[in-house]
């Protein structure tokens, strides 16, 4: 009886060892698949921040709309809410056309800061803080407001669009 106890006990002890091994072996494979997924969604969603604040800092407003959903929602702690692109558009238009008086206003990612994270069957999240730079007329460009915000990102076949923005905790730089 001993022996046949001891057989049963070697022998599911091996299942359960060959079980763990290719489980395991399994995760592997899924957590290292998983994780080139999001290195390229990263990569793909900052070039994508890259080209809306790039048509933002040039006053690009088809551009900048264009990076937009028709319904966006942009929330901010300063400035309040906005429910359109068209709203954006106008946004954009008037700080642009006061740059002369207000000084031109320049958007940059804090590369460090990123943070992109997938939304099945959606798109993505973008986090991460942006600092601000105004130029005054015959000044040097000089920092003025940091901030962090979160972008959410909509996938639309092979078109990326944003359609929510919350920009939040303005402040002076250190």
């Amino acid at each position: 009886m001993w022996k046949s106890v001891s057989a049963r006990s070697c022998l599911a002890a091996a299942s359960l060892a060959a079980l763990a091994a290719c489980s395991t072996s399994n995760e592997t494979a899924h957590q290292q698949s998983f994780s080139k997924a999001p290195e390229q969604l990263k990569k793909q969603i900052e070039h994508m921040d890259e080209a809306l604040f790039g048509a933002f800092n040039a006053c690009d407003v088809a551009a900048f709309t264009n990076y937009l959903t028709p319904d966006v929602e942009f929330y901010h702690d300063e400035g309040g809410l906005m429910l359109s692109a068209d709203s954006q558009a106008e946004g954009l238009k008037m700080r642009c056309a006061e740059q002369s008086k207000n000084g031109e206003l320049r958007r940059e990612l804090v590369k460090a800061s990123l943070e992109v994270h997938p939304i099945k069957n959606y798109g993505a999240v973008e986090i991460g803080t942006h600092n601000f730079y105004r130029t005054l007329p015959g000044k040097p460009e000089k920092l003025t407001t940091v901030a962090k915000f979160m972008h959410i990102w909509q996938q639309d076949g092979k078109q990326w669009r944003v359609s929510r923005i919350i920009s939040y905790a303005h402040s002076a730089p250190n």
